[in-house]
């Protein structure tokens, strides 16, 4: 997840670099900043706590995300924005190392007592085929289990990243576009999850029952997904909104198990 965010701050930079005007006018380039932003204290900062905890370094680096914010919401300068965004992708890297060199104790100690076969399979399948998709599936685990979180929207978030990581290693995009008669939808540049699932069982000889089961496992978890990021926003009541979006990401884990299951020919 990390990894993909500073890939994504340095393609925002690049952008702004390729301009001519002193001040960042555009809206679009407004709004690539507040999603960036929004995905790191939607998904990567928790994550982050999880592993390093509530440090002074990342309360420096959310201030730097929320003055990028600030930025996106007037015209500034352009040369204000690289900075900004060469301070945040120099922190995001060490992050990144950091969270690859730390052990997570607590994890596993969750794992061994509250794992069930199902969880356990799924795991074992993936620490060996996708790893990354398995330390998604694992914190998301952990945070379900936990009951200590003011906040599921990164856990969600987790749910999802270990489901799409296992689709675009099953699923590469050169061989999905390959197909004979494939179209990418309708404002996407590449490849949906909803395109690599039916790619995917389709390869492997199922009818169509079973990929359109599986294609609406996927909305469910898409449309889940997008209300738990959204529910902050909307709930009033931070108690509230806690006990509403965990039990929706308990659904939408049931979900992705269904889906994983299937895609990784776990036999139950």
């Amino acid at each position: 997840m990390l990894g993909q965010l500073i890939a994504d701050v340095e393609a925002f930079g690049a952008s702004l670099r390729r301009g001519q005007a002193v001040n960042v006018n555009d809206q679009s380039s407004k709004d690539r900043a507040i999603e960036l932003a929004t995905r790191y204290f939607a998904e990567a900062r928790p994550t982050l706590v999880e592993i390093l905890g509530e440090t002074e370094a990342l309360l420096i680096h959310d201030d730097l995300w929320q003055q990028l914010v600030r930025l996106a919401h007037g015209n500034n300068a352009r040369r204000t924005y690289l900075g900004l965004l060469a301070s945040l992708r120099r922190d995001l890297t060490n992050f990144n190392v950091a969270t690859l060199t730390s052990p997570l104790p607590r994890i596993a100690n969750r794992e061994a007592v509250s794992l069930s076969t199902d969880e356990t399979s799924i795991l074992q399948t993936l620490d060996h085929l996708i790893p990354s998709a398995a330390a998604s599936y694992r914190q998301g685990l952990a945070d379900l289990n936990g009951g200590d979180r003011l906040s599921y929207r990164g856990t969600a978030a987790e749910l999802r990243e270990a489901l799409r990581e296992t689709l675009d290693h099953l699923a590469p995009d050169d061989a999905v576009t390959a197909q004979a008669g494939f179209k990418l939808e309708s404002g996407q540049t590449k490849p949906t999850m909803k395109q690599k699932v039916a790619f995917v069982l389709t390869s492997r000889g199922r009818n169509k029952t079973q990929r359109v089961s599986a294609e609406k496992s996927l909305a469910v978890i898409e449309e889940l997904s997008g209300e738990v990021l959204r529910a902050v926003y909307n709930r009033a009541s931070l108690a509230t909104h806690v006990q509403e979006s965990r039990s929706e990401v308990q659904q939408i884990k049931r979900y992705v198990d269904t889906v994983l299951f299937d895609l990784l020919e776990i036999v139950r």
